[in-house]
């Protein structure tokens, strides 16, 4: 009898936690950036490209390099997320023209503000411009060409007592507002002037 109802028990167990694993959303690995809900931008065209023009110097004082998210991973995401092509002619291609992450050691203040404050001594600085172009050809072989260009920036301090773990998650603060910028911007950008390839 005790076996049967500890086999009882245990089953009831896995039922409670499959359900609990069930009513929470999973989260966001560490790093990850999160996309506002929005429904797709349907462009009237047969495909869209990628065109990485910024290359990282990847030295000091840029920084993107040395973590899993940059400006260039948040372009990439934005687009599969964001632009959808419906049409059966035409391409749309974005270009990444800027994606930098510089970091700057900032003055420290003397005195008593110095010697006992807390001071900042950190500036993270993101810029990412992007430009989209859409060409199709239209009746009686005519060619339309449409382009949207957006151009944010993103900046956050770091005090001087910050741990490691406290410096990555300002990083990871920074990407997530210069990607919530920026898919304000783009999104604008591109319903107003591409309104004759939006579906």
């Amino acid at each position: 009898m005790r076996s049967i109802a500890a086999s009882r028990f245990g089953i009831v167990l896995a039922l409670l936690f499959a359900a609990a694993a069930c009513a929470t959303p999973p989260a966001l690995p560490p790093g990850d950036i999160a996309l506002v809900a929005r429904l797709p931008l349907h462009l009237d065209i047969a495909s869209i490209g990628f065109d990485a023009q910024y290359e990282s110097p990847a030295r000091s004082p840029n920084i993107e390099h040395l973590h899993r998210q940059s400006p260039a991973g948040i372009v990439r995401n934005w687009s599969r997320a964001r632009l959808m092509a419906v049409g059966a002619a035409g391409t749309a291609t974005l270009a990444l023209l800027e994606g930098s992450v510089v970091s700057e050691e900032l003055p420290k203040k003397g005195g008593l503000t110095g010697l006992f404050g807390d001071q900042p001594d950190t500036r993270l600085t993101a810029r990412l411009k992007v430009r989209l172009t859409v060409e199709r050809p239209g009746p009686g072989g005519a060619h339309g060409s449409w382009t949207a260009d957006a151009e944010v920036n993103a900046s956050r301090t770091i005090l001087q007592s910050a741990s490691l773990n406290d410096r990555d998650a300002a990083y990871a603060a920074l990407m997530q507002d210069l990607a919530t910028r920026f898919d304000e911007k783009m999104s604008a950008e591109i319903r107003r002037s591409m309104a004759p390839v939006l579906r």
